[in-house]
Formats: C-alpha cells, structure tokens, sequence
C-alpha cells in the first residue's frame, strides 16, 4: 500500500477536511493543530499552481487517470472543503456527497451559488465567504483612487513622460464628499480611512436601523431608496455592494446624471452594478470627472474596450483586493470556524442563499 493508501486508512475515524486551492504548508500546518479529531488532504501538486501570491484559481493544469482517480476519492470522503473546487464546479454535488461546510476565499460567492444551484443540489451544505478578508485591501485602493484624481497623479505622470515641466494645482479631499454604496465590512473601512482624511461620508444600505446609525461612523446612512439624495452631494462615489438582483445595473444613466459634474466613480463590487455603456458615454460626455473601476461587465476587459484608452480611467484587473497576506487572513478566518464548527457553534459569515451574501 503507497503512503497516501496507508494516509487514507488511517483517517477513517477522524473529519476529513479537504484543501481545493494551493496555501503555503506553514498555514496547512495551522489547520492541523486545530484538533486531532480532524484529518487535512492537502496534496498540492493536484492543484493549480498560483500565479501570483494568494491566487486561489492558478494556472489550468491536466491530471493523469490515476491523479484525477486520487483527487475525486478525496473529494468524496471530505466532510470540510477549504475554497471551491475550481477544477469540479459543475460536478461538485455529484463527486462531493459528504460535504456538510464549504469556506470560500472570495467574499462574492452568491451568484456563484445560485449559477451552479448549489443551493439545491447540496441543501445539507453550508457555505461560508471570505467577507472582511478584503476590506484593506480594497479600502486603499479607494484612497489611491481618490489621492489619484485629487492630487493629479496622471497629469504627473503625462507631464513626466513628455520632460514637461508647468505648476499647477490640486485639491484636497478634507472636507469632500464621499458615498459609499454598501455599508460592509469594506463600506466601514473605507469609512474610518475617509474620516481620518476629513472627508465627509454617507452611507447607503438596503436597510436602516438605528443601530446602523449609532454604531457606524459616517456622517449619514441612508437607505437605499433615498439614493438620489445622496448622489447630488458625491464628489467621489463608492460602490462596493455585493451583486443581486436588486443591485445589478443599479448605477445607470439616471444615477449618474445625478451626480454633480466632475465627480468621480469607484467600483470595487461586481461590473454589472453599473450599467457599463451609460458610463462610458458619462466619461466621453465629459459629466464624469473620471472613473477608478476595479471589475466590468466582461472580464477580461475586451481589447476593444474604449475605456482601456480614456485619460481619466484608471483599469485595474480585478486586483484591488488581493494582497500577500491574504491566506494568513483566510487561514486565520479558516481555522475559527474550524473550531466553531467542531464545537457545534455559529460559524462566521455564512452564506445567505437568498440574498446572496
């Protein structure tokens, strides 16, 4: 019998939990400890290699029969899968009948869930998303965007490529006004770093309660249908709502007329809340001072998108939440619903199938 035969015997009385995307041994090593009642597969060379740090998809890779024979044993027996099984999604339910909790490592799994109707096809299965491991990441990439346009980062940098030397001046963002659609975790750290700049905040969320209003340190919260309100008064706008039904297309010509000339866009939520042609036109148009977008509609960004050219657009493929310590965030994350799960307690951040988030 080979190592991994004796491995497998060996286990047959402890919690298989099975790792589906590549994370460092010391982290593995992390899950181990949790409890010896647990038994970790972690066999990397079945997965897909990363192409960057914390890369949870990799580059595409072909198993042998008898790899391929491997992994789908380990799939059936797991009880626990660490991230989604990138190279079995549709199948999932079928190969994976044991499966009782998923931990996601993207916050923005619900659409996901329902494409694959996972929701119906595994109803005994939890799912948990990585919410909150992203919010600083994406919260400087907002200050970056915002320092970006108010400091005039791209007639610097115009300037330096043609040896054009001319003074001129920016402005500051204290006493600006940023909207924040999407009061989570990102919407409250985007908040606090916005404050520290003196920046006027107001939140929008689908609904309002006083706690919001108590416990949240923006100026305003304002539910989502009094949206106009807000919008008149954006001088930067914010969007980081996760992507519903309720949501999608939600920025459109009639929002961004709303708001006031010269304003710029952030999205770091999903492309399909805006609706990507009336922005566009807003840019061209000249209405939109700028756009910092993070995610579109279609991604990759086509080639032959016009926004790739425009001099107020800052692309960014889809990397404003990825940072070098985002799998001892997760593993962190990972390894306390691990020991909630075990003692039969409330895991963190379970999925709404409903509300997608």
């Amino acid at each position: 019998m080979n190592t991994w035969g004796i491995a497998m015997k060996n286990k047959t009385s402890k919690r298989s939990i099975l790792i589906a995307s590549y994370l460092e041994e010391e982290h593995v090593e992390r899950i181990r400890a949790v409890d010896e009642q647990i038994f970790v597969n972690y066999e990397p060379e079945l997965l897909q290699p990363p192409r960057y740090p914390a890369d949870h998809n990799g580059h595409p890779i072909t198993r042998t029969k008898d790899e391929e024979l491997q992994w789908q044993s380990m799939l059936k027996k797991a009880e626990i899968l660490f991230d989604f099984d990138q190279t079995h999604l549709t199948d999932l339910p079928e190969l994976a009948p044991n499966l009782k909790w998923i931990q996601a490592t993207s916050a923005g799994i619900g659409q996901m869930v329902k494409r694959l109707e996972y929701d119906k096809r595994m109803p005994e299965t939890v799912f948990t998303t990585a919410s909150g491991i992203h919010s600083q990441p994406l919260a400087e990439f907002c200050l970056m965007s915002m320092l970006m346009y108010s400091r005039g980062l791209t007639r610097m940098l115009e300037m330096q490529a043609q040896k054009h030397w001319e003074r001129y001046a920016g402005t500051d963002l204290i006493g600006k006004t940023v909207v924040i659609i999407g009061m989570g975790n990102i919407g409250q750290r985007v908040t606090e770093i916005a404050k520290v700049f003196g920046m006027n905040v107001i939140g929008i969320k689908r609904t309002v309660t006083d706690m919001d209003l108590n416990g949240m340190k923006a100026d305003q919260i304002l539910p989502t249908n009094q949206i106009g309100n807000a919008l008149s008064q954006a001088d930067y706008l914010i969007l980081c709502m996760p992507h519903t039904t309720e949501t999608e297309n939600m920025i459109g010509t009639s929002e961004l007329s709303q708001l006031p000339k010269g304003a710029i866009l952030i999205n770091i939520a999903r492309g399909t809340v805006v609706d990507e042609l009336a922005l566009i036109k807003s840019l061209k148009d000249g209405h939109l001072g700028g756009a910092a977008l993070d995610v579109f509609a279609t991604e990759p960004l086509p080639k032959d998108s016009p926004l790739w050219s425009m001099t107020n657009v800052l692309v960014s493929p889809h990397s404003g939440s990825t940072s070098d310590r985002e799998n001892t965030l997760i593993t962190d994350l990972f390894c306390h619903n691990l020991r909630q799960y075990l003692d039969e307690k409330p895991l963190v951040n379970v999925l709404d199938t409903k509300l997608l988030y």
